[in-house]
């Protein structure tokens, strides 16, 4: 009896996905297209791939046991498991990603990055591949990168104008009161980690800043790769072969540049060096770190182990994001909030009549659902959206970085100078619709 498949070859089963080898020569590439377009591994990359090329995901995580593989999609922050895979097909399939990356199959032990495309009709994506040995198997990362950013703008990220002001002015944007002007200090940008953004708004906080009036040098690990932004000159430090970051930002001063641009600060030496170009030099440096708040990304940045008081004396704040999933547009539902849970909130009752949630289907007499909606596919949500959480250091925060061991104590400081927390962002983006209490408490809570 006939099947649907046969007579077809491999890459002709499966959904409808084109995979290509894009890091090679010509015929390097072709080479490694032929193969795996003639092994069955293939119907399963596509059909992982098909999953997360259709629900816009970022990543893919495979983890590979002798019992077979699991994989996740993470669509707007949020992981989703899809089917389960035999030993011999998950092997194949890795074997597929691999070749088309122009990795090592058989390799499933060191580390080996790569790249290859994946394109489902209009849909297409930079597949870029991390595999790494693990104590029950291997571990496959795909970082899945859109032709077009996601986010054109940190203005598109979500950040309201009065946050990214206070950010240029911290930064050293041109003022034109003299007296106003920042030209040196240490700024932080954080985000949580394992996904979280700060790839993101590091690359879109950099963009907003007066790079053409002023000389950017970033200085990162070789291979990082993280800071790709117009007009900032990087170094690449190989730690590796026994540079260091002191001795590159050493050299780097031969070009006189106005703010010194670090992803990575790897130890106290490094920030020693920072705050002795701010404190003698007149210079400014943007950092970054993964934390869950402002004061954790200073705290983390403290325990470097520069001296408490000369950190505090360089530091001129720190800007902290997170993301929610935004509300679909086209089928979020309104509600009214009871005047305690308003208050509870924070909200003034006069502005917020409606609250809403993400879209709840009801069944209708025949016990039928309704069609998902087209614009989300049924999830209830569309893209994520930024909540940024902005602290300026005065002469009183200054002084409890300095001496403060509590961090919650300066937590309440912070606030009680006006600065607000990421949880208060977040209840303006409930009162403006943009999303709902329960993604709110999963995002603040993750």
């Amino acid at each position: 009896m006939a099947t649907d498949t046969e007579g077809l070859s491999p890459n002709e089963m499966g959904p409808p996905v084109d995979l290509r080898s894009t890091t090679g020569d010509n015929s390097a590439n072709q080479t490694a297209e032929i193969q795996c377009r003639q092994s069955m591994g293939i119907v399963p990359a596509k059909q992982v791939l098909y999953e997360a090329l259709v629900n816009d995901a970022e990543r893919v995580l495979i983890d590979c046991t002798v019992q077979g593989a699991t994989s996740q999609i993470e669509v707007d922050g949020l992981w989703q498991q899809l089917p389960s895979l035999d030993p011999q097909s998950a092997s194949m399939m890795v074997a597929v990603m691999k070749t088309l990356a122009h990795l090592n199959p058989q390799d499933r032990v060191s580390e080996q990055k790569g790249e290859f495309t994946a394109n489902s009709g209009e849909i297409g994506r930079r597949c870029h591949i991390t595999s790494i040995g693990t104590q029950t198997g291997e571990r496959i990362v795909l970082k899945l990168q859109p032709k077009k950013p996601r986010f054109k703008s940190i203005t598109d990220l979500g950040i309201r104008d009065e946050i990214l002001d206070k950010f240029k002015q911290l930064t050293g944007k041109y003022m034109e009161n003299p007296d106003e002007q920042i030209h040196s200090g240490i700024f932080i940008i954080s985000a949580p980690a394992n996904g979280g953004g700060l790839s993101t708004v590091w690359t879109h906080a950099l963009g907003a800043t007066d790079r053409f009036m002023r000389d950017f040098i970033c200085l990162e690990p070789r291979g990082l790769n993280e800071t790709e932004v117009e007009n900032v000159q990087t170094i690449e430090v190989d730690m590796a072969g026994g540079q260091t970051f002191p001795q590159q930002i050493e050299k780097a001063k031969l070009k006189e540049p106005d703010v010194y641009v670090l992803p990575v600060v790897p130890n106290k030496e490094t920030l020693d060096v920072l705050c002795d170009e701010a404190i003698n030099n007149n210079r400014m440096s943007i950092i970054s770190v993964n934390a869950t708040d402002g004061v954790e990304a200073i705290h983390k940045i403290r325990t470097l182990g520069v001296a408490p008081d000369k950190f505090a004396k360089c530091l001129n704040g720190v800007m902290h994001m997170r993301m929610c999933r935004k509300l679909c547009d086209n089928c979020k539902q309104p509600f009214q909030p009871g005047p305690q849970y308003i208050q509870q909130l924070g909200l003034p009752p006069s502005h917020v009549q409606v609250l809403y949630q993400h879209y709840q289907p009801v069944m209708d007499e025949n016990g039928n659902l309704p069609e998902p909606c087209p614009a989300c596919v049924g999830k209830g949500f569309s893209g994520r959206t930024g909540m940024f959480e902005l602290i300026e250091l005065d002469d009183q925060l200054r002084q409890a970085v300095a001496t403060q061991p509590d961090l919650n104590a300066i937590r309440q400081l912070a606030q009680q100078l006006g600065n607000k927390s990421t949880q208060q962002e977040g209840i303006l983006h409930l009162a403006k619709g943009i999303t709902s209490i329960q993604e709110l408490q999963r995002a603040l809570s993750s």
